[in-house]
């Protein structure tokens, strides 16, 4: 038997995905709309592309995170930009928690956007994000993100 230390974790991600307008794999209809905006606006951009694992409460429990969109540009502080979609009426299982968690071990390398629609901005923890966008006012969203403008 291995000690605590030498115990090896596996975890296995299945996301359940559809092809948006551009033909890349997304979860939600809110994800395929900012895909969409941002190919309008050439912003190069991944899909769940990457997988964390975030130490989740008092006990530290090992959780995965997988970002819904990663921006190919970093920000002026180098860091990652991860958009996350956020629909209330299907939120994932603690999305908002988890997120919080990784934002607050990662935060030198990641900046995270949340979008979500007007009505569920207030359903977003607080430390989750560094910056929040309503999905309902996405007119010149492309201009917020902090990368450099094209």
């Amino acid at each position: 038997m291995k000690s605590k230390e030498e115990t090896d974790v596996r975890i296995i991600y299945h996301r359940e995905s559809f092809e948006s307008k551009v033909g890349h794999q997304v979860r939600t209809k809110m994800e395929a709309v900012i895909c969409e905006r941002l190919m309008d606006h050439r912003i190069a951009h991944r899909h769940g592309s990457e997988i964390f694992t975030v130490r989740m409460g008092v006990a530290d429990t090992p959780t995965v995170y997988v970002p819904d969109i990663i921006l190919h540009d970093k920000d002026n502080s180098g860091r990652t930009i991860i958009i996350e979609p956020f629909d209330a009426y299907s939120p994932r299982m603690g999305s908002t928690r988890i997120i919080a968690s990784f934002r607050k071990e990662m935060k030198n390398d990641y900046y995270v956007i949340f979008i979500a629609k007007k009505q569920h901005l207030s359903k977003v923890q607080k430390g989750a994000y560094d910056m929040l966008i309503d999905f309902d006012n996405l007119d010149g969203f492309e201009k917020k993100l902090p990368v450099p403008q094209r």
